[in-house]
């Protein structure tokens, strides 16, 4: 927050009393969304890159056992990711419906 502050050329107070604004904290928080997309559109952008250098990594014989079960062991934690969230949006997904259906049927 100093650091802000500082870049601002304002008193971390006055940084304070800013975010407590209703238009200056809404302004912020979109700024935050929009950064936090741009580096979400980055891994997005690299993700098969990394994919495929772990898997030369646990594919490589001389490479370090270590590092070779390190490259695996996040390979299955990113599969085991995936489907979990897959999971979770049907689930999501079945809620919706479900709460859809007995709106209309209360209507």
């Amino acid at each position: 927050m100093a650091r802000a502050a500082n870049v601002a050329k304002v008193g971390v107070r006055t940084l304070h009393r800013w975010l407590r604004e209703e238009a200056f904290g809404k302004a912020y928080r979109l700024a935050r969304r929009e950064s936090f997309a741009q580096a979400v559109s980055l891994t997005q952008r690299y993700a098969a890159l990394a994919v495929q250098t772990l898997a030369k990594v646990m594919n490589d014989d001389s490479a370090p056992v270590a590092s070779r079960v390190a490259a695996a062991t996040s390979m299955l934690k990113f599969a085991r990711d995936s489907i979990e969230l897959d999971d979770l949006a049907d689930r999501v997904e079945a809620l919706e419906r479900s709460t859809k259906e007995k709106a209309g049927a209360a209507a």
